[in-house]
């Protein structure tokens, strides 16, 4: 019965180890509990869990996000739509509730997404990491002095020393000119920074103009329902940017949605085509 008292006691003991080693851990040492795995908590995943993004200030948020997935954002003016691909980094305008208001930066465009389809939660989960704790150094310890045992003095003796020769001084050489410095290599020119990709909204514009001047009949500028600017493409060789929309045509069939696609260099529509078939709209 005693013995097993005795291991029951253990038993209890080492439950409440378990249960209560994390805080007196943190208590004692100042360390963080460890994971229930064995190994620490990691400080993204605690700010992941805890932090709320429309508790911030504006001021403790990012300027910019990533997107994780494409957005729709709407010139509230002209009622213009863009849509901006997955990848791009736009600016972050406010928070709403579980949402993120953006903008591609230019203009008066603007859009909402989820918060979870932007990198917002990572950008402020490692804003949150702790700074490591410098290393607490011994202080400096007084050199040590060196005792010398204290000795009877000597009765000084009083040498007679002989009276120096006289020499003649000793021809020297004069001193070897310093070698030249080396030239300095001529520093080496960097090469400049590859141009930032073209702004969506200024292709955009390139494409309104184009069909303001009737450089194509197909359709007006009424017509257009959305705009998107997209990738360079390569035709026949040629380098080319891209923009393409959405237009309502009536046709034998009734109303019907219809895309066509730009290909613009040097600032100006150079054809506009069928997306399809990659014909010349005239």
């Amino acid at each position: 019965m005693k013995l097993f008292l005795i291991f029951l006691g253990l038993a209890v003991a080492g439950l409440l180890g378990y249960k209560m080693e994390p805080a007196l851990c943190h208590k004692v040492t100042g360390m963080a509990a460890t994971h229930p795995t064995g190994r620490a908590a990691h400080p993204l995943e605690s700010a992941r869990t805890t932090l709320h993004p429309a508790t911030l200030t504006p001021e403790q948020l990012p300027a910019k996000v990533m997107l994780k997935a494409d957005v729709q954002v709407t010139d509230a003016a002209s009622e213009v739509t863009l849509i901006i691909p997955t990848g791009n980094r736009v600016k972050l305008d406010r928070i709403e509730g579980a949402n993120a208001v953006v903008s591609p930066g230019t203009g008066s465009y603007s859009g909402r997404l989820p918060i979870a389809q932007t990198d917002l939660m990572e950008q402020l989960a490692a804003a949150q990491q702790p700074a490591a704790m410098p290393t607490p150094t011994p202080e400096a310890q007084p050199p040590a002095v060196a005792r010398v045992p204290a000795t009877a003095p000597e009765s000084p003796t009083v040498a007679t020393q002989p009276a120096p020769a006289m020499t003649e001084p000793a021809m020297t050489e004069p001193p070897e000119p310093a070698p030249p410095p080396a030239e300095q290599a001529a520093p080496v020119p960097t090469a400049a920074p590859a141009a930032a990709a073209t702004d969506p909204t200024a292709v955009i514009q390139i494409m309104q103009e184009s069909i303001r001047t009737r450089q194509i009949n197909e359709f007006a500028l009424t017509q257009v329902l959305a705009w998107q600017g997209e990738s360079d493409e390569t035709v026949n060789g040629e380098v080319f940017q891209a923009g393409s929309l959405t237009y309502k045509a009536e046709t034998i069939f009734g109303v019907k949605t219809i895309q066509a696609k730009a290909l613009i260099k040097d600032g100006k529509v150079q054809r506009w085509i069928w997306p399809k078939s990659g014909l010349e709209i005239k």
